[in-house]
């Protein structure tokens, strides 16, 4: 085991081991999917809670994540509140199902904290304030269907938590279109 290849702070791999794990998914030419989870609101929770608190959560979160995966499942810290996990010898309906299982864990495990205020702008101007607890939102992606290279099937994975309605609700799994 090379310790650099993980993050201290969670002790999941870290990006470079996630590229090299992608790498070697796409060069066994095997269908895979991703999940990608993202911290909804995080920056939200930090400015009310700190950033000690902040980390403590993180942390937990990735505990949470790695609680709710069968065994041998390849998770990583992506970066910033992001985790992404690699699934191999699963069909599309069971990726899915397991980031709804992860999404739904994690926002229960959180629910008893007092609502984050977000704001959001709209392209008017004009802004919304909605009040959630903190929740995690995931984004689906298949290699190949929805990209042949690392950073085509992350983005796939990101703009499908996004389209899923992550920015106003928070707490959403979104898969990925062609």
């Amino acid at each position: 085991m090379n310790y650099s290849d993980f993050d201290s702070f969670t002790g999941l791999g870290n990006t470079r081991l996630m590229q090299a794990r992608f790498a070697q998914c796409v060069g066994e030419q095997t269908e895979f999917g991703i999940i990608l989870i993202d911290i909804d609101g995080f920056i939200y929770f930090n400015d009310r809670y700190g950033h000690t608190e902040g980390d403590e959560k993180l942390k937990q979160i990735a505990k949470l994540i790695c609680q709710n995966l069968p065994d041998g499942m390849d998770v990583f810290r992506a970066g910033g509140e992001e985790f992404m996990i690699i699934i191999t010898n699963l069909k599309m309906a069971e990726v899915i199902l397991l980031a709804m299982r992860i999404c739904k864990a994690v926002n229960h495990n959180f629910s008893h904290l007092p609502p984050l205020r977000r704001f959001f702008c709209m392209s008017d101007l004009s802004y919304v304030e909605v009040n959630f607890p903190l929740t995690v939102s995931c984004g689906v992606a298949f290699y190949p269907q929805h990209g042949v290279d690392y950073s085509t099937l992350y983005r796939a994975a990101e703009e499908a938590a996004l389209r899923g309605g992550k920015h106003l609700y928070g707490g959403v799994v979104g898969v990925a279109m062609n």
